[in-house]
């Protein structure tokens, strides 16, 4: 069995070397996702930034529209000129119509959450969505940096954090002369809620949070992206107090959470810097978790299977398999068949051994032990063998037409034995008594029966074969006459002696198994038995057969055992 053995072993070093191979592609193919998520997430911090700046530009271009409305520098100067007393009303009100005006006019994408006209002392003569200015006299902003630098004719943006939530502001100054200082300034805020984070996000799409003191205020994906997995790009914000990248440069290096998740936090800059709001970009790494093979697929897209030569594949199965099954059959089947015919042919009766010429290897050597063996059995005269049932020996055998020994009372077709003078009556005979039954032993072993002297083999008395009779009834033709000399008269009053024995512990043994016995004879149970002799002699040639009672499935049988 080289060959398929040697098959076994090149399967089993290209099973090796395709898994190693596997595992140390999974590696390459983490790393190289796990490198390509890191430069990814920079660039999504760097859009961020750039989002942020580009549009705190485009807002302060829309607020220009607001600076050189008339009624807003009318408003303004008129605010500015009144020395330091209270704005009038009729101001506010002129001024705070204007401003709903134009932030109607504004395009949803950058439209202000809230716009300040503020005059040349800080104070704030109208307002729109800023709430902590509603209701307040003279309401001051001039402390603000932006404020103080577009009073001052400069055009600023910037990033508040108030209330726990986070602003960008734009400022630009309103000119009545451009001789003279401007009359006031015009404050343009926008919240950075869901809805900003969600239009950066659906824009770039990137995976954006923003936060301020440990809080997270905003975020959002794209619509590809896991949903669940926003809540974990904020996991580590209770850690970056202990980051230095991101206490001194304002951003952090890239960070892996939950084994596949990239992150990277980033300030944003202007006052927010300093109390600790900023933004984080997640992305998902191409990682492969599960079996590597499997897990890989999972990563393939649809175009990617489709290409894969899956012809190659199935070509390398079939004929990988055909050329391992080939072997095994020339190696195991063929020699296995061989030996299962000339076992069959040996158990009919068609050879005397196997042949050992037909069988190589190792069945080669089971056949001679077998060989060998046989004759060692045949030169010893046989061994003893267990004792076999009749319907194993002789095949199935009817229970009421052929076996009258086990008829009832009322069976009168039962046929009389034909054969040899009777022997002695049972009177004559000293025969040992069966032992008692008792109750709670439904089923005693039988006594050893007696065993007759084994005859000699040139003296065996040969079986008794029937003979087609002119009648219904079959006729047996008697042994022929001992030679002179022989004790063929001492073995068959041996037999019928043994067989007397077996009629009564056959008798006992259906009492005790609660089976009727009415008409249950010797005679009957004698004939039986002599047919039954004459067919186990006829096919194994044994020199005698010996009878033992036993219970099978709750009832008495007899076992045939061939005595050599």
């Amino acid at each position: 069995m080289l060959l398929s053995r040697f098959w076994y072993v090149i399967l089993a070093v290209a099973l090796g070397v395709a898994a190693g191979g596997l595992f140390v592609a999974q590696t390459v193919y983490n790393r190289a996702g796990r490198e390509a998520m890191e430069q990814a997430l920079r660039a999504d911090a760097q859009v961020v930034k750039w989002y942020l700046n580009d549009d705190a530009r485009r807002r302060s271009s829309l607020l220009l529209k607001v600076c050189l409305d008339e009624t807003i520098r009318k408003e303004l100067h008129k605010a500015s000129s009144n020395d330091g007393k209270t704005v009038p009303d009729d101001v506010k009100r002129q001024t705070r119509g204007a401003l709903e005006k134009l932030v109607g006019e504004m395009p949803d994408e950058y439209r202000f959450s809230s716009l300040l006209a503020i005059d040349q002392t800080g104070r704030v003569v109208g307002q729109v969505g800023f709430d902590q200015a509603a209701g307040i006299e003279n309401f001051d902003m001039g402390g603000y940096a932006i404020v103080a630098d577009a009073l001052r004719g400069w055009v600023r943006d910037d990033a508040w954090v108030l209330d726990g939530r986070i602003y960008l502001v734009v400022a630009r100054p309103v000119e009545v002369d451009t001789a003279q200082v401007p009359a006031g300034a015009v404050v343009g805020l926008r919240i950075v809620d869901t809805a900003y984070a969600k239009q950066l996000s659906k824009r770039f799409g990137v995976t954006v949070g923003f936060f301020a003191g440990g809080t997270v205020n905003a975020k959002a994906s794209p619509e590809s992206a896991d949903a669940s997995k926003l809540d974990t790009i904020v996991m580590d914000l209770k850690y970056l107090a202990d980051d230095p990248g991101f206490q001194e440069k304002g951003t952090s290096k890239p960070k892996i959470l939950l084994d596949d998740i990239g992150v990277i936090y980033s300030k944003i800059p202007g006052e927010a810097w300093d109390l600790g709001a900023g933004y984080v970009v997640g992305r998902l790494a191409p990682v492969v978790k599960g079996p590597f093979a499997l897990g890989l697929l999972e990563h393939a897209d649809a175009d990617e299977r489709n290409s894969a030569p899956w012809w190659l594949v199935v070509a390398i199965v079939v004929g990988g398999s055909l050329f391992g099954l080939i072997p095994t059959i020339f190696e195991h089947t063929r020699p296995l068949r061989i030996l299962e015919r000339e076992a069959s042919r040996l158990a009919k009766g068609e050879t005397d051994m196997l042949q050992v010429s037909k069988f190589r290897g190792l069945y080669r050597k089971i056949a001679r032990d077998l060989n060998d063996g046989a004759e060692r059995i045949a030169a010893k005269g046989g061994l003893p063998r267990r004792a076999a049932d009749l319907e194993s020996v002789l095949g199935p055998i009817p229970a009421q037409p052929e076996m009258k020994a086990f008829a009832f009372a009322d069976d009168t077709s039962a046929a009389k034995p034909i054969g040899p003078p009777r022997p002695p009556s049972p009177s004559q005979i000293s025969l040992p008594k069966p032992p008692s039954m008792t109750d709670d032993k439904p089923v005693m072993p039988a006594p050893k029966p007696l065993v007759a002297p084994k005859p000699e083999p040139q003296k065996a008395t040969e079986a008794v074969r029937p003979l087609e009779a002119s009648g219904s009834k079959p006729v047996f033709v008697p042994p022929p006459a001992p030679h002179p000399g022989t004790n063929a008269a001492s073995d068959e009053a041996d037999e019928m002696a043994e067989w007397r024995l077996a009629f009564e512990q056959f008798l006992q043994t259906k009492k005790e198994c609660g089976e009727p016995t009415g008409g249950l004879t010797f005679e009957k149970f004698q004939v039986t038995l002599r047919k039954n002799q004459q067919q186990l002699v006829s096919k194994t040639n044994c020199a005698r057969v010996k009878f033992t009672v036993y219970v099978k499935d709750g009832r008495a049988a007899l076992k045939a055992s061939p005595v050599r």
